[in-house]
């Protein structure tokens, strides 16, 4: 899949730019892993072969590899361009692993919008040591990045505020990041996005600032519905590469092409007959430990239980008075929201792209039942 603009537009590395082309040849056998794979997908983009192979994350099951026609991504990206009216010459900085979606499509949207495409360290502040001096029009960060940076490094707002567009993707962003943005964000648009391998990237976005949209909007020519357990269907066969995709993501739809997001289905914690979804309990308990000052990672998980069938459960991040937290939250959530057991665990397992992976985390506390 030629491009006539290849010769045109450029990617940068360390101030040193390079052709797509010439930069396939300078890193598709480096010892830089990062660098490697960007080199590697240029040149799998480039090919005449028609798919790739990709593997999900594994954030949410055991990782599986799928086959995405490169036509599906192109769809996926002339769809992000138009919404955010990123235009041809535009900059965009790729700070995501690569061997996952989300940083291939940074790629594919460069090569097809015909975007100068920005390399940063795909690490947890990936511009702590970058420089400003080239306005950037598109970023796309995971919500722990951008969180870390506007924490760590708030001199880069103003750079950030100077683009057309933020997207937020790979992990639910919580309210202390939607406070700060809100409050610190206002010339540029921040999105949270929803959408998964399956989808190539995105199919909807959700504005955190300026109106602070509450629902999920879709990309165009993609709709909407539910099925019997209120899971979203996805239409979008241009991009899904099927006439509906079905969904384990539990929603409130609003309309064919706007829905609010409740949680994963899988993640669904029935306790004494009333089911609950971990992820609307982890954002009360964020805006209690946001009002408190606590700022470790968290998340709720089940756990069997004889009476019960499930138990809901608390595994904090880093250190911290456990027992203080569940009067806490005792104090401060329903009876059947407060969870039974809170568990500490020094660092939480993560997948390469910087999700928390829920399952190998809760494998890693060795729980006796």
């Amino acid at each position: 899949m030629s491009s006539s603009n290849l010769n045109r537009n450029w990617v940068q590395f360390q101030n040193k730019q390079f052709s797509f082309n010439s930069f396939i040849k300078e890193y598709q056998n480096s010892n830089n892993d990062q660098l490697k794979s960007i080199a590697q997908f240029i040149s799998e983009w480039l090919s005449e072969k028609s798919d790739i192979l990709q593997n999900t994350s594994g954030s949410t099951g055991k990782p599986k590899s799928i086959k995405i026609l490169k036509s599906q991504m192109k769809a996926s990206a002339l769809a992000t361009l138009s919404t955010l009216n990123i235009e041809a010459n535009d900059h965009a900085l790729l700070c995501i692993n690569a061997e996952y979606i989300g940083g291939k499509m940074m790629i594919a949207r460069s090569i097809i919008g015909n975007l100068n495409l920005i390399i940063a360290p795909t690490i947890a502040n990936p511009l702590k040591d970058f420089s400003t001096q080239m306005p950037i029009e598109f970023f796309s960060f995971v919500p722990y990045q951008f969180e870390r940076i506007i924490d760590e490094s708030p001199e880069k707002i103003p750079f950030l505020e100077d683009s057309k567009a933020i997207i937020l993707g790979g992990a639910p962003v919580s309210d202390s990041l939607a406070e700060k943005i809100n409050t610190q964000f206002s010339n540029t648009k921040v999105y949270s996005t929803y959408g998964m391998t399956e989808t190539v990237s995105h199919v909807a976005l959700k504005l955190i600032n300026s109106n602070k949209e509450e629902t999920f909007n879709a990309l165009q020519n993609i709709k909407f519905s539910v099925d019997d357990r209120n899971c979203l269907v996805i239409h979008a066969p241009e991009i899904s590469g099927k006439d509906e995709l079905v969904t384990n993501d539990v929603v409130n739809l609003i309309s064919s092409t706007a829905f609010h997001w409740l949680g994963r289905n899988d993640f669904v914690i029935n306790s004494g007959g009333i089911k609950i979804h971990p992820e609307l309990i982890e954002k009360e308990i964020g805006k209690i430990f946001n009002s408190s000052g606590i700022s470790n990672r968290f998340f709720v998980f089940g756990l069997p239980d004889d009476k019960l069938g499930d138990s809901l459960n608390l595994v904090l991040e880093g250190n911290n008075d456990s027992k203080l937290i569940q009067n806490l939250l005792k104090k401060n959530l329903k009876a059947f929201h407060s969870p039974r057991e809170i568990y500490t665990i020094d660092k939480f397992v993560e997948t390469e792209n910087s999700k928390i992976n829920r399952f190998k985390t809760i494998d890693k506390l060795e729980i006796v039942l």
